[in-house]
């Protein structure tokens, strides 16, 4: 005689999906390492196949991939040398000698050698990294003594070395993020699905699916469009029946929002 034993699979799924999220907010070694654990600790579902298949092994190898990443150090290390950069005075060396510049610059090789076809993808988390990088190196190769930049040059460090931990860290989020939809519908709970992004045609769509319904949001830029002259947001789902709403853009937050609907990708 055999007895049913009730597994949990809402517990560690639930933990796996806030183990993604904070990859997702905070891109470094440890939180992919939390990850890696998280995946570790799924259950095999009412049959085993949850963790008994090659999209198992994949997330694993992803997460093991980006979590020993040595790209992430030096990251670290031109933040570094970009900020001691800063608090020097410009005159006492040219724009391409100091370490800060170099470590600029090979990062930013490394964005063109990852993701070659920037113009065609421009969702891309290494083309956006690559706009930071190139907006950076414009800052310190055009500072003078009158004009040093250094919050400016701090600054625009810190978001290409945010951009950059994002995309090294993209591959492990969004197979990690996969996987869970996959898990929540073998363990017969309600599945998330990741976020899609692409450029369709014009604009910015991304979209989601929550159990029967996705969501889909569309991003269009101000410029020809009656009656929205900054732009629009426009939200859609469909399910059971469909949902459509509209939202304008003003010339208060049109810079705004679309800097954090882009970055949300």
């Amino acid at each position: 005689m055999t007895t049913a034993v009730a597994v949990d699979y809402r517990t560690p799924l639930m933990t796996f999906r806030a183990a993604v999220h904070r990859v997702r907010q905070s891109p470094e070694p440890s939180t992919l390492a939390d990850l890696a654990r998280a995946a570790l600790a799924l259950p095999g579902g009412p049959r085993d196949t949850v963790t008994d298949n090659e999209k198992y092994v994949s997330l694993l190898r992803t997460l093991e991939f980006a979590e020993e990443s040595q790209v992430f150090p030096r990251i670290d290390h031109m933040v570094t040398t970009v900020g001691d950069l800063a608090r020097m005075t410009p005159s006492w060396f040219r724009p391409h000698e100091p370490e800060g510049t170099a470590d600029v610059v090979r990062l930013l090789a490394m964005c063109h050698e990852r993701q070659p076809d920037m113009e065609s993808s421009p969702l891309s988390p290494w083309t956006r990294a690559a706009e930071a990088g190139t907006r950076l190196l414009g800052i310190m190769l055009r500072r003078t003594n009158a004009r040093p930049a250094e919050a400016l040059m701090v600054r625009t460090a810190e978001e290409f070395a945010a951009r950059m931990r994002a995309a090294v860290a993209h591959a492990a989020v969004t197979t990690a993020a996969h996987f869970a939809e996959y898990a929540a519908r073998a363990y017969g709970l309600f599945p998330i699905g990741p976020r899609i992004a692409r450029m369709n045609g014009g604009y910015i769509e991304w979209s989601r699916i929550f159990g029967t319904r996705r969501y889909t949001f569309e991003l269009i830029e101000g410029g020809g469009l009656e009656g929205f002259p900054h732009g629009r947001v426009t939200v859609r789902r469909t399910g059971s029946y469909e949902v459509f709403r509209t939202f304008a853009l003003t010339a208060r937050t049109r810079r705004t929002v679309i800097d954090r609907f882009t970055d949300s990708l």
